[in-house]
């Protein structure tokens, strides 16, 4: 456990951390969802290797954002690339990565159509089930490289507190979630190097949910989401309750350069609690449309690569 006087504490979850084998159809795909470029820069090898630990790969980042937040999606294109994939579409259970980015749409039908006209297609299954929460449609759309995004409805008036834009086509990126075989180490991680708590959690044992991510057997789904606040993007610790055995975990591959929903953006009052966890030296850098900043980089529990900032705001 982090001593008092080392407390972390997280400011804000800017959102999800693709690698991408090509930023232009990504960035296209998240134009779809709303968001817009707010910057890009190269980097060299050498100052690739020091942030992502990878080897004679240069790098170009991009930042995207949804106007009128502090939320978006930050996309890593290493060169040269490579041809693995952390997902495959027909593994949706394979667990200890990150999966799924969540939108909120209020009207579920217009945003997929809407959605569709930018050439991207959605499952053809559509999850329809009920929580204690309330009734919830959800659609997944397989993007480039892997990456799911969901578009997620329900009663409005429910959506109040879970997320910050609610009058347009699609919400900002609500949740970045996975599935996990053990949510405790991850659940401890969290707390433990940001500060963070579960701020909400539910179950959902549905057939349409189980066509919506592929699996053949039954599922028991738990869910822990983990943040600062709902209304503001937090991560989704997902457990299917599949029986043992059932599940691959891609923990070991699920790292750069692979390409897909690698991790995510976190934003920090302190990077020293971060970076004694980890156990490295905290990166001088700058990060396109974020400005100066110091970065640490650590995979968690969950299989997630959580690269948390420092900076002058």
């Amino acid at each position: 456990m982090t001593s008092p006087s080392q407390t972390p504490k997280t400011l804000r979850i800017h959102g999800p951390i693709i690698s991408s084998s090509d930023v232009e159809r990504h960035i296209a795909l998240f134009a779809a969802f709303g968001l817009e470029e707010i910057g890009r820069l190269e980097r060299t090898a050498p100052e690739t290797s020091e942030i992502w630990g990878t080897q004679d790969q240069e790098s170009l980042e991009v930042t995207l954002q949804t106007p009128g937040t502090q939320f978006g999606v930050r996309l890593i294109q290493f060169s040269p690339g490579t041809d693995f994939q952390i997902r495959n579409p027909a593994r949706g259970s394979d667990s200890n990565a990150l999966k799924v980015i969540d939108f909120y749409a209020p009207d579920l039908d217009a945003a997929m159509a809407e959605i569709e006209k930018s050439g991207f297609r959605f499952k053809a299954e559509v999850a329809d089930y009920d929580t204690p929460e309330g009734r919830f449609r959800e659609a997944h759309l397989w993007g480039p490289d892997g990456v799911v995004c969901a578009l997620i409805s329900g009663d409005p008036d429910r959506f109040e507190s879970l997320a910050t834009v609610r009058d347009r086509l699609v919400s900002e990126p609500q949740s970045i979630s996975g599935p996990v075989q053990d949510q405790e180490p991850t659940l401890s991680f969290l707390e433990d190097v940001f500060g963070l708590t579960v701020i909400h959690r539910y179950g959902l044992d549905d057939e349409s949910f189980d066509a919506l991510v592929g699996s053949a057997d039954s599922m028991k789904l738990r869910a822990w989401n983990v943040g600062t606040k709902t209304s503001e993007p937090y991560f989704g610790i997902i457990n299917y309750g599949l029986p043992a055995g059932s599940q691959t975990s891609v923990f070991e591959t699920a790292r750069p350069p692979a390409r897909g929903l690698l991790g995510a953006t976190l934003l920090v009052e302190d990077i020293a609690p971060v970076s004694n966890h980890a156990k490295v030296e905290a990166v001088e850098q700058n990060l396109p449309g974020i400005g100066r900043c110091k970065s640490v980089i650590l995979q968690g529990p969950n299989g997630a690569w959580f690269q948390a900032l420092e900076t002058k705001e």
